[in-house]
């Protein structure tokens, strides 16, 4: 059986006893073959409340939202470090990064490079911000600028994935994963545009992920085989994008 890692889940902490909701989350993954997540920790409590410093053991790999126009963004970094912290999450929509805020976002991007740290741009497309922020202009504007850290689009892209393609081109230190992407836009021209990406990047640098809990863990799963089954997507490709390319990832900048 192929190991599964999901690339892309949060999680709202706000019990009394956090570290059985961890488990929770766990005995679940556990259904369904999930070995490892990424936990994104994007809730505007999660750092004053410390749920950074919960034990995740060897099943979790923390990440952090942080704002960029956080008074003391070196402090955070160091702090998160000290935890084992070494995702920092951007949201444009849900944080209202806009368009006028991607000079002071650029700044701020180059302090989680220079503390050695992953950077995850979430590139949902919708919401009423849509024409005044982007995940994907985000993510060029910040190579652009010479981010030279490891640098992961969420979500693929959606609509705009041959956008992230035309850029993985140009910096082989950009990833995606593609949690969301498969069960919202299923039976639209962004499936058959992500096959496209994947086959010509011969299967590399893009991850698995659910979004859960926006998607389940089953549906996520399930889509995904259909996809697989849709595009004849090899086994050895399949475990590529399931848990392989995420391995490789994680040991060269996480582990």
């Amino acid at each position: 059986m192929t190991e599964i890692i999901d690339a892309h889940l949060h999680f709202s902490l706000h019990g009394t006893d956090k570290q059985r909701e961890l488990a929770e989350l766990q005995s679940k993954m556990k259904q369904f073959g999930i070995k490892k997540a990424v936990l994104y920790l994007i809730d505007e409590n999660d750092f004053n409340d410390k749920n950074y410093a919960l034990n995740f053991g060897t099943y979790f790999i923390p990440g952090m939202m942080l704002y960029p126009n956080d008074c003391e963004p070196d402090a955070k970094l160091e702090e998160l470090k000290r935890h084992n912290v070494r995702l920092i999450k951007l949201l444009p929509y849900e944080q209202k990064l806009l368009y006028q805020d991607y000079d002071n976002i650029c700044k701020f991007t180059k302090k989680i490079e220079k503390h050695k740290m992953a950077l995850t741009i979430c590139a949902a497309y919708g919401s009423k911000y849509i024409y005044t922020t982007n995940g994907v202009d985000l993510a060029e504007r910040v190579l652009r600028d010479g981010f030279q850290g490891p640098l992961i689009i969420a979500h693929g892209g959606m609509v705009r994935v041959l956008d992230v393609f035309a850029l993985m081109q140009e910096y082989q230190n950009l990833y995606i994963d593609i949690s969301f992407t498969i069960p919202f836009w299923w039976e639209s021209h962004v499936i058959q545009d992500l096959y496209f990406v994947m086959k010509h990047m011969n299967y590399e640098r893009i991850f698995w992920g659910s979004d859960y809990p926006n998607h389940s863990l089953n549906e996520s799963l399930s889509k995904f085989d259909l996809f697989c089954k849709k595009f004849e997507i090899s086994a050895p490709d399949k475990a590529k994008i399931l848990s392989e390319n995420f391995n490789t990832f994680y040991q060269k900048y996480l582990e």
